[in-house]
């Protein structure tokens, strides 16, 4: 069975103007996915905070993920969690973010998965990079005034 992005994407892991305090250090970037790992922990959704902010923060290293438009698709592959997980961050400032336009980023569309989930996740990123695509998406997720509103748009837009 095939698993769609709208199962994966539910209030719980949404988070709107989220504004940590790591995001006033050094490197705004490492410490907003650090910021972003610790409160999916703090949720329940992490099995080793350690490990999968350690992952994140390694794919990112590699290459940027931020896409342009404001977006950016931090995920990894990571022992970190148990089971494909998705969340959507819209922080309350724009942070740097090395994306191909070079504007700063304000939505983080979020997957960490585990190593045997490699198929799905590839996918699923796959699929959100499509929905991406549509200027009336972004406007609308970016909109949303709380996490049911971000979810509503996401069942609203389908995996199209």
């Amino acid at each position: 069975m095939t698993m769609r992005l709208t199962e994966l994407l539910v209030p719980e892991t949404v988070v709107i103007d989220f504004a940590p305090a790591s995001m006033n250090v050094a490197d705004a970037k490492e410490g907003l996915l650090a910021a972003i790992v610790a409160d999916l922990d703090q949720k329940g959704w992490v099995a080793d905070r350690r490990q999968a902010t350690e992952d994140i923060l390694a794919r990112e290293r590699v290459m940027s993920t931020g896409v342009g438009h404001g977006v950016a698709i931090p995920h990894a592959y990571t022992d970190g969690v148990q089971r494909l997980l998705a969340a959507f961050y819209r922080t309350r400032e724009p942070v740097a973010f090395d994306g191909p336009d070079g504007e700063p980023v304000d939505m983080f569309f979020v997957m960490l998965g585990p190593r045997d989930s490699r198929r799905e996740h590839i996918r699923l990123l796959a699929r959100l990079s499509r929905l991406l695509n549509y200027p009336e998406f972004r406007e609308s997720v970016r909109g949303a005034r709380d996490a049911d509103g971000a979810v509503a748009v996401f069942r609203r837009f389908g995996d199209r």
